[in-house]
């Protein structure tokens, strides 16, 4: 299935036909909403997002004409921003102190690769971030330093085989 949809349409979107609006609608809205439930683990909140994110669609339509080259992409990031937006405003996640080691993907992927592998990206941050206090920090010592667990160990004033079992 294709990612983005006809580029006609898009334009067509642009020039503020509703038609066209109510395509994109009908095709990305079932996938946005999907994606942000899968983040805010939230049925109404998702819901509340997607229809966020729909009308600053219709508000910003002049610019996918002129400045968005990938709606799908656009559109992705939007959601994503919306739900890490929404989780950080609820106090319900907190930024991982270091995300360097976290590649991008290859740019010669397409579209739709790009698109989860981000998405992976996310939700393995996320999952990250919900963790206990202790286990966090032991997976980002391990993960993003490199450091192996007697060091790991060391450092935290803990036993090799508690941070094996974390």
């Amino acid at each position: 299935m294709a990612f983005d949809v006809d580029s006609n349409i898009i334009k067509r979107l642009s020039d503020g036909d509703q038609s066209a609006f109510r395509v994109v609608f009908e095709h990305y809205y079932p996938r946005v909403s999907e994606f942000i439930r899968r983040i805010v683990k939230s049925d109404s909140l998702a819901e509340d997002i997607t229809q966020d994110i729909f009308v600053k669609v219709w508000e910003r339509r002049e610019i996918f004409g002129v400045e968005i080259h990938s709606f799908a992409k656009y559109i992705y990031i939007m959601s994503r921003n919306a739900a890490l937006n929404s989780l950080r405003n609820n106090n319900r996640i907190t930024p991982i102190a270091d995300n360097s080691n976290i590649k991008e993907t290859p740019s010669s992927s397409s579209i739709e690769e790009n698109y989860y592998a981000k998405e992976k990206e996310l939700i393995i941050r996320l999952t990250v971030c919900r963790m206990p206090e202790q286990r966090r920090r032991i997976f980002e010592m391990s993960r993003y330093m490199g450091l192996d667990n007697q060091t790991i160990a060391t450092t935290l004033n803990l036993s090799k085989k508690t941070v094996e079992n974390h």
